[in-house]
């Protein structure tokens, strides 16, 4: 990527090196992208302080039942779920989902995944 007169980008190698967040400029978008689980303190501290200075943070993880509950679940507004297996899709279900069986659940993904390759 680069940069344009109204956009910046910076790429990160080390999550150690990022601003603190209370430094980060507003209104900027963080991607974290398979963060390791020791990492996930920094990440946290990105997502419970990031409505305050109007900072969008997005979490990519290949496997959701690794990530902290008080990560991820307490501080998400939009979870959207690629294909997964019975394990993740359990742990995802007894987090977000209280209008339907499991069940209902799974076969409501596997028509979502069939048509669209997602599921919001």
């Amino acid at each position: 990527m680069i940069n344009t007169a109204e956009i910046g980008y910076r790429e990160y190698v080390d999550i150690n090196d990022l601003e603190p967040p209370e430094k980060m400029l507003g209104y900027s978008v963080i991607v974290f992208d398979d963060i390791p689980s020791t990492d996930q303190n920094i990440t946290k501290q990105y997502f419970s302080f990031d409505r305050h200075r109007n900072v969008d943070c997005f979490h990519l993880c290949q496997t959701y039942s690794v990530i902290s509950k008080q990560l991820l679940t307490d501080n998400e507004n939009l979870i959207i779920v690629f294909q997964e297996d019975s394990t993740n899709l359990k742990h995802i279900y007894d987090d977000h989902v209280c209008d339907l069986t499991f069940s209902e659940f799974l076969d409501l993904c596997r028509l979502w995944w069939t048509e669209c390759g997602y599921r919001l």
